[in-house]
C-alpha cells in the first residue's frame, strides 16, 4: 500500500513549478501529484512516469516539466489553467492576440500562484498504482477533498 498522505501534509512545503523543483525528482519511476493554488487550495490531482515497460524506462518528472512550460498544446492540466484563470482575467480587457501570448500567460500562473507536492512510486507495477491513486483521489476516497479541476463526480 503505498502512503500518500505527504501530497495533502501542509507542514510539507509544495514545490513550486520550476525546472529547479522538477530536477530534484527521482529520475525514474512513476508519481502522483497535487496541485494547489496559492498553496492552499486543491485544484488538481496528476501523474506521471507511465510510459517505458520497466520502472527505469519510465520518467516521472517529465509531466511536471511539461506543466511548468504553461504550453496548452497536449496538456489538459495548462488548458484547465488556461481556461479557469488566465482567460477569466482578460474578460472585459482590451486584448489583441498575439501568437503564444496566452501561453506565456499561463507560464507565469503556473509559476507565480501554483504549488505541488508528490510521491514517486518505484515499483514494477508503479504506473498501474499512480493510476488507481489518481482514481482514487479524484472521487474523494481516503478522506481527501475531491480537486477543483478534475474531480469526479458522484453518480
Amino acid at each position: 500500500m503505498t502512503d500518500i498522505s505527504s501530497l495533502f501534509d501542509v507542514a510539507i512545503e509544495p514545490k513550486r513549478f520550476t525546472n529547479a523543483s522538477v530536477a530534484e525528482i527521482p529520475p525514474f519511476g512513476s508519481i502522483i501529484y497535487t496541485v494547489f493554488l496559492d498553496a492552499t487550495e486543491f485544484i488538481y490531482v496528476g501523474i506521471g512516469g507511465l510510459a517505458g515497460k520497466s520502472v527505469h524506462e519510465r520518467n516521472p518528472r517529465s509531466r511536471l516539466r511539461q506543466h511548468t512550460s504553461g504550453l496548452r498544446s497536449g496538456d489538459q492540466f495548462c488548458i484547465y489553467i488556461q481556461d479557469f484563470y488566465v482567460i477569466p482575467t482578460l474578460i472585459g480587457t482590451a486584448y489583441v492576440p498575439v501568437k503564444g501570448y496566452l501561453d506565456k500567460l499561463t507560464k507565469q500562473f503556473i509559476q507565480t500562484r501554483l504549488s505541488y507536492r508528490y510521491v514517486v512510486v518505484q515499483t514494477d507495477d508503479s504506473d498501474k498504482v499512480v493510476r488507481r491513486l489518481e482514481r482514487e483521489v479524484q472521487a474523494g476516497a481516503m478522506g481527501y477533498l475531491k480537486p477543483i479541476l478534475n474531480g469526479t463526480r458522484n453518480e
